[in-house]
């Protein structure tokens, strides 16, 4: 380690000891550069290559040290990250092949008008839809920690698949422990507020509306358990169920699916503005539709101007 870190950095030692200060204040300078580069290879552990190059700006381009990706015979990162997102395109080109005569609770709680454009199969550039390639690592990630815990603790029930004759509605609940239904959740320490996401409590509502209504359960409870990703901290929330506004979401199915039969977006209902930020089917699609009742989110409102405000100039 201490003799392949002192080869590497010979050619900068080099560059800066043949340097022809012409003054002395330079000299000075490129001297103590020298001596601090030598003082870090005999350091047992160096975080990385590029907080070195962030401390000694002065490295040429033409330099080997000047690298804005570390290379690796063993393991080439650009390539697999090029794996990851044609793993997650090729998912998604699989999901579009099935037919799928029931709308998914997650297609319920986002915009109405996107899932009429998927499931319609709307012309996107798929791989910009999966742009965020460690997406794929996310969700692997995500799954082995919700295999542990459902298969550690005493839930009554895991990965109960539960369809809505009803509403038309098919979803996976992934855990019922007594009266609450149970969602598990992995997200990033960043990420985390410390209070529960509505989307998050939605899916669990949802899921409890149908197996009270449709599976004789009685859920009371709707229990969102976020498992921060440094695995250190597990935080629940309990939250009441809610009728009425499980009934709200469900009926977006039948809307969902009479669009989808009658070949006209819908509303785009449930829609906010981060969504539209990154919705591929925005420009193209979406600005081209009508709207009936709701309007987008990022629609500007025609106020009427108060005259008392008008300024007329003479």
């Amino acid at each position: 380690m201490m003799s392949s870190l002192t080869k590497e950095y010979s050619g900068l030692v080099d560059y800066l000891e043949n340097q022809r200060p012409t003054k002395q204040k330079d000299k000075r300078v490129a001297t103590k550069n020298v001596k601090n580069i030598i003082e870090d290879c005999t350091v047992d552990q160096i975080d990385s290559i590029t907080a070195l190059k962030k401390r000694y700006k002065d490295i040429p381009v033409d330099n080997p040290l000047y690298h804005d990706t570390p290379f690796s015979k063993g393991f080439d990162v650009s390539r697999f990250e090029s794996l990851m997102r044609m793993k997650l395109v090729d998912e998604h080109k699989k999901i579009q092949s099935y037919e799928r005569p029931f709308i998914s609770v997650t297609e319920l709680l986002g915009c109405l008008r996107r899932a009429y454009y998927v499931r319609m199969k709307f012309p996107v550039d798929i791989n910009k839809m999966y742009n965020f390639s460690y997406l794929y690592l996310i969700n692997k990630v995500g799954d082995r920690i919700h295999d542990a815990i459902q298969g550690l603790y005493d839930f009554t029930d895991t990965e109960k698949t539960i369809v809505s004759e009803k509403f038309k509605v098919k979803g996976r609940v992934d855990a019922i422990k007594d009266n609450c239904v149970v969602e598990l959740k992995s997200i990033d320490d960043k990420k985390f507020k410390n209070q529960y996401i509505k989307a998050h409590y939605h899916q669990g509502l949802v899921y409890a509306y149908i197996l009270n209504t449709e599976y004789e359960y009685s859920i009371d409870t709707i229990t969102v358990v976020y498992i921060i990703r440094h695995l250190k901290k597990i935080i629940p929330f309990d939250i009441p169920y809610d009728q009425a506004l499980a009934n709200k979401f469900l009926n977006y199915g039948p809307q969902l699916l009479l669009a989808i039969s009658a070949k006209k977006a819908p509303d785009p209902i449930n829609a906010d503005n981060e969504q539209c930020k990154y919705c591929l089917y925005k420009n193209e699609f979406c600005m081209k539709d009508p709207i009936e009742s709701v309007k987008r989110p990022f629609d500007k409102t025609n106020k009427k101007k108060d005259p008392r405000k008008s300024v007329f100039l003479m």
